[in-house]
């Protein structure tokens, strides 16, 4: 660790999911932030978790809150528009930052794809009515995703996480004002049509995270990830562009900041 942490954000993470691995968040938090950690956004892994990682950020201002649904919320035969409706009511007077993660995974096969599509759409439909951003969520999933990008529009922005896919995906989504994030796997050997992506895009459509529990960087891979490790991945990806860490930390900052700034901590209410 070294300062230019005081500069870095992790832009996805799971809390609850890191203390089922027996992470101490609390301590973690406190320890990054002694550090000079600039924060980041939560993501929930249940429909109805909210209120739970809302305690888990506590005196924690500069972790931002993502609520939402993803693609495994498509199993079963329930209905996918109460579904939303009944779990958007949980988030009722909750400050939240972002609709995510949501989106698409053809490769888990989470109940059908029809389902998965229903999900995501009407999912997009409440960000925009609430002004907010969207984290997406997509695997395997590309022809229909384009499918999205060419025709919706993200007037409140968002974000592709842990992005996997080509040049010609991460292009249309910057296209759309998407920003790009790039998680832990991008330093894999084997990763290398990856970084040819993110060398391939503007900076100012660039995003980092960890993904944390999973997808730990390179020289830790395989172990359980943190919001810690972000460093890791800033080191490499700076090298990979060849400029400074802390001009690649400052400039994934300013592109949190102004997605984040511009729309977030709106009160679920009223969701139709």
């Amino acid at each position: 660790m070294n300062d230019t942490m005081g500069y870095m954000v992790d832009t996805h993470f799971h809390l609850l999911e890191m203390a089922k691995r027996g992470v101490d968040c609390s301590s973690l938090l406190e320890q990054i932030e002694q550090l000079g950690f600039s924060g980041g956004m939560d993501i929930g892994s249940g429909c109805c978790d909210v209120q739970e990682r809302l305690l888990l950020v506590q005196g924690h201002p500069s972790i931002k809150i993502a609520a939402g649904i993803g693609p495994w919320g498509a199993q079963g035969d329930n209905d996918i528009i109460s579904l939303v409706r009944t779990s958007a009511a949980t988030w009722e007077h909750v400050p939240i930052d972002c609709i995510g993660e949501i989106g698409l995974d053809n490769y888990w096969k989470y109940g059908t794809v029809e389902r998965q599509m229903q999900l995501f759409l009407y999912q997009l439909d409440i960000a925009n009515e609430l002004h907010l951003p969207v984290s997406i969520h997509m695997r395997d999933a590309d022809e229909q995703l384009k499918a999205v990008l060419d025709s919706r529009e993200f007037p409140f922005g968002g974000i592709l996480h842990c992005f996997s896919s080509h040049l010609k995906i991460a292009r249309k989504a910057c296209d759309k004002g998407l920003y790009v994030s790039f998680a832990g796997n991008i330093t894999y050997r084997n990763n290398g049509p990856l970084r040819d992506v993110f060398c391939s895009i503007p900076l100012s459509s660039i995003l980092l995270e960890t993904d944390s529990p999973y997808l730990s960087p390179e020289p830790l891979r395989g172990k359980t990830n943190t919001c810690e490790h972000i460093v890791h991945t800033y080191h490499y990806c700076a090298n990979l562009l060849g400029i400074e860490t802390e001009l690649l930390a400052k400039t994934v900052k300013a592109n949190f900041e102004r997605l984040t700034g511009c729309y977030g901590k709106h009160a679920v209410t009223g969701v139709r």
